[in-house]
């Protein structure tokens, strides 16, 4: 999957607070052809480094907040399809060929991934 001109045909916007211990799991589940975009919104830990070590464009973002991070994620993609995904490793990447498939197809204009409970207390 690559975009117009070889790049990515997929921007995949991470919002991020403190998920050092996540995306090295997070990042390794890419599909070809997807640029991770991780936007640190404030970690304390080493969040924007981990990102960097695997490859990732890092942006940060001082206002708080999912929305915020989430805009300037938006603002930095460049790819003909974006995507957005925690960082915590609550979604698997992987899925996202098939979901943007869809829209590549003319099935959908929009496609939302969810999560789904595993048990009673769980939401992977």
């Amino acid at each position: 999957m690559t975009g117009g001109r070889g790049g990515p045909s997929i921007d995949l916007v991470l919002p991020c607070l403190d998920e050092e211990r996540a995306l090295p799991w997070v990042l390794g589940r890419l599909p070809e052809g997807v640029r991770a975009i991780v936007v640190d919104n404030g970690s304390t830990d080493r969040s924007a480094e981990v990102a960097r070590e695997h490859g990732a464009t890092v942006v940060t973002e001082p206002r708080r907040g999912f929305g915020a991070a989430a805009n300037a994620g938006l603002e930095a993609a460049t790819a003909p399809f974006v995507a957005f995904c925690d960082a915590d490793a609550s979604l698997d990447p992987a899925d996202l060929p098939q979901l943007v498939r869809l829209v590549e197809e003319g099935d959908a204009d929009l496609v939302l991934g969810r999560r789904r409970p595993t048990s009673g207390s769980a939401w992977p």
